[in-house]
């Protein structure tokens, strides 16, 4: 007992803060894997490391030379069998990550392809076809991409024209598109408690005007009954664009944008 008081003493500030790191480390672990099925095997794996870590103290305290030499090795196979049995979480964990505004804004670039979007959207409005298509700016959709299902393909008027036709699965919800890329079809938004808003306007409208309340995203919206082209950005909605007017706002949006990043 005297061995391990002794051995509490001699602790240094750097020794506090080294046990905050790791402290900070496996709340970080917790964090990550709260929601996840793996929560139970992290469980016993932060169990193995708490045992491990007394033990170690133990053979500090008394000296016990060969056993502090074994596990102050052993800490390597926690680290990579810890990376092998949570890779799926460690892969969601970093996609999380990138979806950060702060890391987003140093590190993502690319535009919309504009000009497939519009192809497809130039259909819809002749067929009539009801179209909800949400473009992720500086705010991270990924909320609203989880209620969906994950396409993660680039942007085609083929797709985005299978995606919508009327007996596909997936028409009746929103698509999100980040970068070049659509990352979820089927996806549902909140609808906008403006009070003001026609009341022509059905679900698919005030399910984009309430995206754009909560965010900067931009969305295009065709109405299925009459195949009128809509812009919603900032809570606010421009109706009766045609190809060139969509185009042009497009842009603009796109530029101010890239201004801002810069």
């Amino acid at each position: 007992m005297s061995q391990i008081l002794l051995f509490l003493r001699t602790i240094r500030p750097a020794d506090v803060l080294d046990i905050a790191i790791v402290a900070v480390m496996i709340y970080g672990l917790l964090f990550i894997f709260r929601q996840t099925r793996s929560s139970g095997a992290l469980k016993t794996v932060l169990g193995v490391i708490a045992g491990c870590f007394i033990v170690y103290a133990i053979a500090r305290g008394f000296n016990l030379t060969a056993t502090e030499m074994l596990f102050e090795r052993f800490w390597i196979v926690i680290v990579l069998a810890t990376f092998i049995i949570f890779q799926t979480e460690l892969r969601k964990a970093l996609i999380d990550i990138s979806q950060w505004a702060a890391f987003r804004r140093f590190f993502i670039s690319g535009g919309v392809a504009i000009d497939e979007v519009l192809k497809a959207v130039r259909v819809f409005s002749r067929q009539k076809i009801g179209a909800l298509i949400c473009i992720e700016r500086r705010d991270p959709l990924k909320v609203y991409a989880d209620t969906g299902v994950e396409i993660d393909g680039n942007i085609s008027s083929e797709l985005l024209r299978t995606i919508f036709v009327t007996y596909s699965p997936l028409h009746d919800g929103a698509v999100i598109l980040r970068g070049d890329r659509i990352v979820s079809a089927g996806c549902i938004l909140p609808l906008t408690n403006n009070p003001t808003l026609s009341k022509e306007l059905g679900t698919r409208h005030r399910a984009g005007i309430g995206l754009t309340d909560e965010t900067d995203s931009v969305v295009i919206i065709v109405s299925e009954e009459t195949g009128i082209i809509s812009l919603a950005t900032g809570g606010k909605l421009e109706r009766h664009h045609t190809q060139e007017s969509l185009r042009e706002a497009l842009q603009e949006l796109m530029d101010i944008e890239e201004q801002e990043k810069d």
